[in-house]
């Protein structure tokens, strides 16, 4: 094909300007920034980073498509269609350019995952022919901020952040408001609303588009509300969460999983369940549906089709069980496609920024911790969005009412009860469950003798003697433990105590193996009467220890615990309870070097220790609106410590009264969760929880005793002392030769 090249008056009059506009490179992106990404989809080949520059391109000629050729265009204002476009940023496809049919996969997409803007910094080169650039932009923007949008901005910025407007406009990146064919503008995809896109010929929800309104300037376009009367009816006017949006039952209507399937029905919540939307046009209906019921195997009637109607639960049942139907989320309802041009000027630092920064209902725009902006982001879709209104609406509204009449830290102090500020404290109930089993039954010691170096007590509060052959011993303790509030949750108290019953076999003196058994209780304590979790639970775990060198001792134990929880949560003047079921599997590892100087002993310490709790999901009861759906939690913890120990006889022979101490330093890492929670029969959220992460010092002191021949007794104390954590342990134990 030869290359033609189309020129404007305007560009030929701007030659005799000392200004030259820039262009946009093919590898248009430098960085980007935020709260958000731009998604590289393969299903639909983009290649990353999922955006790219076409400059002076065409494809078309005629109603046909021909190889790559040159067309300069440079002011889009008096543009017929997208079809005539020749410059614009798109997708980063081979082979696909800006006048490619519709459906070809040209949208960037960008994912807006969070409250603060997302920043795409795009590169500019010089180009020494035109005083300025117009780029057709294909958008698409998807809400996975955890909370419903009320609006957004797009806004271009100089590469140091400021507004375009306050640069001169030969040098600027502006929007060209007068392209107004090609558009501008934000809209659901026309599949749901409008006249099908390139899926078909109706909109599902509206034969009407779901356009934002729209506020516009040189350097910002200002969405706000959807109107369409259809989607506020169901949604309200503001854009969906991901989290939000509901089921839709989906057809795949000529057996080719590769291509979209049809909507048939969609989950409303709040009008009793699968409804019918819009299936086809007058003339094609009937076709449709006979189409449909052949599918299934019924007769039309029996489909009892009405747009807007229940669809029957045979009906419902059957779709289900076949394998051309799928329920999925209504994706297309968190998405807005974006249009809009750019006229790029001669920019001086070769680099600009495209800022698109989310707007949030008040409740929203006022939190400030992750934790809080989830909570509140749900919140105001339960009151705001229709088909979530399960009767309880009122009740949100009305809440929400309450808190926006608090100063800012009341509010969100009050906003947090509405959710389940405290879930970390099921990860450090069972953190102090498997502490006190992993400490409870001691630490290997090495005693040198004329024959090496061999297994003795340590003389811990909580250590059994090794003797000749088998060995037991009872324990019982109690600790009391702190955890400081986190970003995102309540500090708690945990109280407990375990009792614990043990059996050790020795070899050779220098190693032995055992088991130990017992049952843990215990109960953490929210911080403003916000509720409590109680938890209660058996263990078993196998312990080895052995000696190595002439002073090395090590241990090391794997165990199990079977917990049963129960919650209480006091929300808005009432009290949600539940109950549910858990474990832990815990494993630990010790070791030490003892060195002896007359009745002293003392040496340096390590331990790893690790603890991996799951929780299943529950319902709460008894708080009406107000009860949650938690679903499953898992978390882990890993504690590294390392340390000095000693110990001092008071006197010499097997049955001196031994005084022991130890001092560590210990750091405690743990997972963060995004625990799935949400009010009983609406869809879940993400709650965000915090993993343990913080240090502390460790101080053990304790005392240890023959009685008789056989038996030991252990006494002693083990506290933590950290910046937001600590604890204090008492135990008692008791120990028998066999």
């Amino acid at each position: 094909m030869k290359k033609i090249s189309v020129a404007p008056i305007a560009i030929i009059a701007g030659l005799a300007t000392s200004a030259w506009a820039d262009t946009l490179p093919d590898d248009v992106l430098v960085s980007t920034s935020g709260d958000g990404s731009i998604f590289a989809d393969p299903e639909e080949g983009v290649e990353e980073p999922g955006i790219r520059a076409v400059t002076f391109t065409r494809t078309r000629d005629g109603e046909d498509f021909v190889d790559p050729y040159e067309v300069i265009i440079t002011d889009f204002s008096d543009l017929g269609s997208r079809g005539e476009v020749t410059n614009c940023i798109m997708t980063n496809q081979e082979g696909v350019y800006c006048d490619a049919a519709g459906g070809a996969g040209k949208r960037v997409k960008t994912w807006l995952t969070g409250r603060n803007p997302f920043d795409i910094r795009l590169r500019t080169e010089t180009d020494s022919m035109y005083p300025s650039v117009d780029y057709f932009t294909f958008g698409k923007t998807s809400n996975f901020t955890g909370a419903r949008m009320t609006g957004f901005t797009i806004e271009l910025l100089d590469s140091d952040g400021n507004p375009m407007s306050d640069t001169a406009a030969a040098e600027a990146v502006l929007y060209n408001l007068d392209a107004t064919t090609l558009g501008i503008g934000a809209r659901l995809p026309d599949g749901l609303f409008g006249d099908g896109g390139n899926e078909g010929e109706i909109g599902f929800f509206s034969p009407d588009r779901g356009s934002l309104t729209l506020t516009a300037a040189d350097d910002t376009l200002t969405f706000g509300a959807l109107t369409n009367a259809d989607y506020v009816a169901n949604f309200g006017t503001g854009f969906l969460d991901n989290s939000m949006v509901p089921d839709g039952l989906f057809w795949d209507d000529n057996d080719n999983p590769l291509d979209e399937a049809a909507l048939v029905a969609w989950n409303n919540l709040s009008a009793g369940g699968w409804t019918y939307g819009t299936l086809e046009t007058a003339a094609n209906l009937d076709a449709r549906l006979q189409e449909l019921a052949d599918t299934l195997g019924v007769e039309v009637a029996d489909l009892g089709y009405v747009d807007g109607g229940l669809v029957p639960a045979d009906i419902v049942a059957l779709a289900e069980a076949n394998g051309l139907f799928a329920v999925d989320p209504i994706e297309d309802l968190r998405n807005a496609n974006l249009n809009y041009t750019i006229t790029v000027g001669d920019v001086e630092s070769g680099e600009f920024i495209l800022r698109i920064s989310p707007t949030f209902a008040p409740v929203v725009e006022q939190t400030v911790t992750p934790y809080q902006f989830a909570t509140a982001g749900y919140l105001d879709s339960a009151a705001n969005v229709p088909y979530l209104d399960l009767g309880y609406a009122a009740d949100y509204q009305a809440a929400i009412a309450d808190i926006l009449a608090l100063d800012t830290a009341e509010a969100n102090a009050l906003l947090e009860t509405t959710g389940f500020s405290f879930l970390a404290g099921f990860n450090g109930i069972g953190l102090e469950f498997g502490k006190a089993v992993v400490n409870g039954i001691g630490m290997a010691s090495s005693e040198l003798s004329n024959d090496g170096a061999t297994l003795s007590t340590k003389g811990m509060p909580d250590s059994w003697e090794v003797g000749d052959d088998t060995h037991a011993f009872v324990s019982l303790g109690g600790s009391k433990a702190t955890y400081d509030a986190t970003a995102n949750g309540i500090g708690y108290d945990v109280e407990s105590w375990n009792g614990i019953f043990g059996l050790e076999k020795r070899f050779s003196g220098t190693s032995s193996l055992g088991v130990v058994a017992g049952y843990s209780d215990g109960t953490a304590d929210a911080a403003l009467s916000r509720g409590s979790i109680d938890a209660s639970g058996l263990f078993i775990a196998a312990v080895g220890r052995t000696t190595f060198g002439k002073g090395g001792a090590a241990q090391a134990m794997v165990g199990y615990q079977d917990l049963s929880f129960d919650t209480t949560r006091n929300v808005m003047g009432a009290v949600a309870t539940g109950s549910t079921d858990g474990s832990q599997v815990f494993a630990a590892l010790k070791g030490e070097y003892m060195f002896s100087q007359g009745g002293f002993r003392f040496g340096p310490t390590g331990s790893v220790e690790y603890y991996d709790l799951s929780v299943d999901g529950f319902d709460e009861t008894g708080a009406g609106a107000w009860n949650l759906s938690v679903g499953d939690q898992e978390g882990q913890v890993t504690i590294v410590s390392a340390g000095l120990s000693g110990e001092y006889a008071l006197s010499t022979g097997e049955r001196a009264t031994k005084l022991t101490g130890a001092v560590a330093y210990n750091n405690a890492s743990g997972d963060d969760q995004l625990v799935q929670t949400g009010f009983i029969g609406l869809p879940s959220g993400a709650t965000p929880v915090d993993g343990m992460d913080t240090d502390w010092v460790s101080l053990s002191l304790g005392v240890s005793s023959k009685i008789g021949a056989s038996t030991m007794l252990n006494a002693g104390y083990v506290g933590a002392f950290g910046s937001d954590y600590d604890s204090h342990a008492l135990q008692l134990s008791l120990s028998m030769r066999f």
